[in-house]
């Protein structure tokens, strides 16, 4: 079963670990493991090494994502309990060893060895201080030569970090380091969902909702214990996903931002040609209105989609807020259908209007701003209307949880 060990520890690694069978852990090591065999026996002598030195009551916990090689019996034998998690992606082998874990606290690292999980000082203490969540900075610890790859190094990790901080003021440099640690309730509180590298970005946005105390400190990142290991990133792949994750993870950037620009686009191309004289604008006045009104309607479709991810987010529990509160309390379904109905009434007049002129003869350019501002009034009262049922179906869910 899922997160079940596979294999019980053996005496040698109970006489390294004497306290592994204490009702009360302290800290549990989580070194998650995919064809590391040659490294492997190395990380878990250095977490072992770190507990002894310390004298921690605590443990080193294999997560074995469907090692094809001798991986999990190595790292027994160098004094590790190892779960299996059989479905591949660096997301699945840390909610499997989250959820393995049986410490009060939980440091989480890469059984590649590019980290010194002998020196897990700092991430200790910042846990003893009641931090909530531990992040490792590599840009502040450094990088061995040839440790990184330079595209990642210079422009992946960095761009992404930096669009981190700006989505989501994040209080973390390194988005994708890692080497983390944890208390056991924020453990289970940013157990990711995706199962790809990206879980590494949700860890941390999740964190943010939650209000987690947050602390970093510097690491220094190493070549892989083995040289001739493959990697498993795949830089493009992987960047686009952490990309993606953090777009969706973010509503206001991915869709209301982008709507103010429309709805300011579209109100400034709609009110020129107004402002100016009919026989200074001609059919080019007509021109900019027509995009005008294509922008006011694509602003105000992203706002209805805004509130209605908002609505989602917070019905599925990854984002914290009371969206869904304030929409049940203000009517919500009945404003946006007073409001729509509204919008397409007063485009059927304008319509009309432009009809009336158009049958006495009235300026080109004259009849088709009427025409355009007609359809789009008309086109965002419907937009309103039913935008106002989606958002109220996904409050009235939330209310039902």
């Amino acid at each position: 079963m899922r997160g079940e060990p596979r294999k019980i520890l053996p005496a040698a690694a109970l006489a390294n670990m004497a306290t592994l069978t204490s009702p009360s852990l302290e800290l549990t090591i989580v070194i998650l493991c995919r064809n590391e065999e040659r490294a492997i026996s190395h990380c878990v002598g250095q977490a072992v090494g770190f507990l002894n030195r310390k004298s921690i009551n605590g443990e080193v916990l294999v997560v074995d994502n469907g090692s094809e090689d001798s991986s999990a019996a190595r790292a027994q034998e160098a004094g590790a309990r190892v779960v299996s998690e059989p479905h591949a992606g660096y997301g699945n082998a840390i909610k499997t060893g989250l959820e393995s874990a049986q410490g009060k606290f939980i440091i989480l690292g890469d059984g590649d060895g590019e980290h010194d999980l002998s020196a897990l000082d700092q991430f200790h203490e910042k846990l003893r201080e009641g931090f909530d969540f531990v992040v490792g900075n590599r840009f502040q610890g450094g990088f061995d030569p040839d440790s990184n790859p330079l595209l990642n190094r210079y422009i992946g990790t960095p761009l992404l970090s930096g669009i981190g901080k700006l989505f989501f003021r994040a209080p973390v440099g390194d988005f994708n380091c890692g080497l983390r640690g944890f208390s056991a309730h924020a453990a289970h509180a940013v157990a990711p969902q995706s199962a790809g590298m990206e879980a590494s970005s949700e860890m941390i946005v999740k964190a943010i909702h939650r209000k987690l105390r947050i602390a970093e400190v510097p690491v220094v990142q190493r070549r892989a214990a083995d040289p001739d290991r493959i990697s498993h990133m795949r830089p493009f792949r992987d960047g686009w996903r952490h990309l993606r994750l953090l777009l969706m993870l973010s509503p206001k950037w991915l869709f209301l931002y982008p709507a103010w620009l429309l709805l300011a686009a579209g109100a400034l191309a709609m009110a020129l040609p107004i402002i100016n004289p009919v026989e200074r604008g001609g059919l080019f006045g007509a021109y900019t209105m027509l995009f005008g009104g294509a922008f006011l309607a694509l602003g105000a479709q992203l706002v209805g989609i805004y509130l209605s991810a908002r609505a989602f987010y917070e019905t599925s529990g990854l984002i914290e807020g009371n969206l869904n509160d304030r929409l049940r309390e203000h009517n919500v379904l009945e404003t946006w259908l007073a409001a729509g109905i509204l919008l397409a009434l007063a485009g059927a007049a304008v319509a009309a209007w432009s009809l009336f002129v158009w049958a006495g003869g009235g300026e080109v350019a004259f009849r088709l701003r009427l025409l355009i501002a007609a359809v789009t009034m008309m086109i965002l009262g419907v937009q309103t209307i039913f935008h106002g049922f989606l958002i109220s179906l996904l409050a009235a869910q939330a209310a039902r949880r």
